[in-house]
């Protein structure tokens, strides 16, 4: 059985041996480069999203920066108009002090100008007594 493997000469199985490995290799490689052709996709992909999630985050920021500045703008406006209504009550309490001292005084005239007096007046009339 070895006696026909002795005609081939050795220098012959080197040689197979080689083609062999050599093929092995090759089909390594072969199947390495498409796991490389799927991972450079699969990051094209991730950067494509990566870059669009980066996009999205600047027009967010931008979003933000504007509502800040409107909010600011209300608050400005709302200070602005508190600050009106404020002086549109101390000028309205001005106007009014004057009213309330003369009702003061014609109830005072009208009960005999004794304030507890026309106080007990004024809440008998209502009371109805």
């Amino acid at each position: 059985m070895t006696a026909w493997l002795k005609v081939i000469p050795s220098w012959l199985w080197w040689f197979a041996a080689l083609v062999v490995v050599a093929g092995v290799q090759q089909f390594r490689v072969s199947g390495l480069q498409d796991d490389l052709k799927t991972e450079r996709a699969a990051s094209t992909d991730t950067f494509g999203k990566l870059s669009a999630c980066r996009e999205a985050r600047g027009n967010l920021l931008v979003q933000v920066s504007e509502q800040n500045a409107a909010l600011a703008d209300l608050r400005v406006l709302s200070d602005q108009r508190q600050e009106t209504a404020k002086q549109a009550q101390a000028g309205a309490r001005e106007e009014a002090q004057q009213d309330y001292q003369a009702a003061n005084r014609l109830q005072q005239e009208r009960t005999g100008g004794d304030a507890c007096a026309a106080a007990e007046s004024i809440i008998d009339t209502e009371l109805g007594l």
